[in-house]
């Protein structure tokens, strides 16, 4: 199968300069059908995206029938069906996810899926998946750890752990899980998430984002976005986020719970269109004058010029000099220098003063 590990090493992005990794977070919304989910997966190919991103799951090992909706879900698809009878309605078969995957593979994207319980796993790891995303309701899951990171995945292997609902401590156990299981500390990124569907402003909290890469040096650290629309995966960028993960519908108005908290292709094309402007904008965090502003000093800056007309071996004063536009003579740095010299000819007002002692500003 198809090895998503020749695009993530974009995920080192902060090391090389390189992209930040966008990707489109399909989840369940394609409803169960194909058909929907192919045409999600070329959505998001148009819109720019480096992957795009299923859940896997199978109803009956993942949710037991006692299990409550949570409220946005309530919102969303009412309380006639449980949270077990409405997830069934949102699986996607075996065989139709991994159609859906060689078709996506085809468009040049790369495809994974989240595992939600241990068969998927194992279903994924027969596929040849070598990137793991670790769901927020995972990370305190003990024996689905140990599992995902003692997977044997080859060089490619990746895993990514959203951290919604986690504490400090508890993401701190959960790296020390999968560390102890097998997987190194270069092959993990965490994911600042807040599970909340949509997430309020208030709570989005990027600043946790930098929190996170400060409490765990050498893990990489990302976005997975909840909030209306595409503002916070932008500031995501501009605070170091090396993967932006986005939840990805084709109408709001689909039944199913996730599909008003996830963003419309013009959405994603906006966040994906932003996203890397920001990265453009970053730049290499050095302070220098660019090439598109040099041509502007002549314009923005000023010269020391004649205030009135002044006469060969008149000394220069405060009085009949000062300072204005263009800025391609004597620079008015060099005032006090200037003042007490005499005029080496006759100049005009507000003609640029010339001394052979002083260079010309841009020479």
């Amino acid at each position: 199968m198809g090895c998503p590990a020749r695009r993530l090493d974009c995920l080192e992005v902060k090391k090389r300069m390189d992209r930040i990794y966008i990707v489109a977070e399909i989840g369940c919304n394609h409803n169960g059908d194909k058909g929907i989910a192919k045409k999600m997966v070329r959505a998001a190919k148009e819109c720019g995206v480096d992957a795009v991103k299923f859940q896997t799951f199978h109803s009956g090992a993942l949710i037991s029938r006692y299990a409550p909706k949570a409220e946005y879900q309530k919102r969303t698809t009412g309380n006639k069906d449980s949270q077990l009878e409405m997830t069934r309605k949102l699986e996607l078969p075996e065989k139709d996810y991994l159609e859906v995957k060689e078709y996506a593979m085809g468009l040049g994207l790369d495809v994974f899926s989240t595992p939600f319980d241990l068969e998927a796993v194992d279903f994924l790891h027969r596929t040849g998946q070598e990137v793991w995303k670790i769901p927020s309701g995972e990370v305190t899951n003990l024996p689905y750890l140990e599992k995902i990171g003692g997977l044997n995945c080859g060089d490619g292997k990746e895993i990514i752990v959203s951290t919604g609902m986690a504490t400090m401590e508890e993401i701190e156990t959960c790296i020390d899980i999968l560390i102890k299981a097998g997987t190194s500390k270069g092959r993990l990124l965490l994911l600042h998430c807040n599970t909340e569907y949509p997430t309020p402003d208030g709570d989005v909290n990027l600043s946790a984002i930098q929190a996170l890469r400060q409490a765990f040096p050498g893990i990489r650290v990302g976005f997975s976005d909840h909030s209306a629309g595409y503002v916070a995966a932008v500031g995501a960028s501009v605070l170091g986020a090396v993967m932006i993960e986005k939840h990805f519908t084709l109408d709001k108005n689909m039944e199913g719970p996730d599909h008003k908290a996830s963003v419309t292709p013009d959405e994603l094309l906006a966040l994906c269109e932003n996203v890397r402007r920001v990265e453009l904008m970053l730049g290499n965090g050095k302070k220098f004058v660019t090439e598109s502003e040099k041509k502007n000093k002549v314009v923005a800056r000023k010269s020391i010029v004649a205030a009135e007309k002044i006469l060969e071996g008149e000394v220069f004063t405060e009085a009949n000099l000062t300072c204005k536009r263009p800025g391609n003579g004597i620079s008015p740095m060099a005032w006090y220098e200037l003042l007490g010299k005499k005029a080496g000819r006759d100049f005009e007002v507000d003609e640029l003063i010339e001394d052979s002692a002083f260079v010309w500003q841009g020479e």
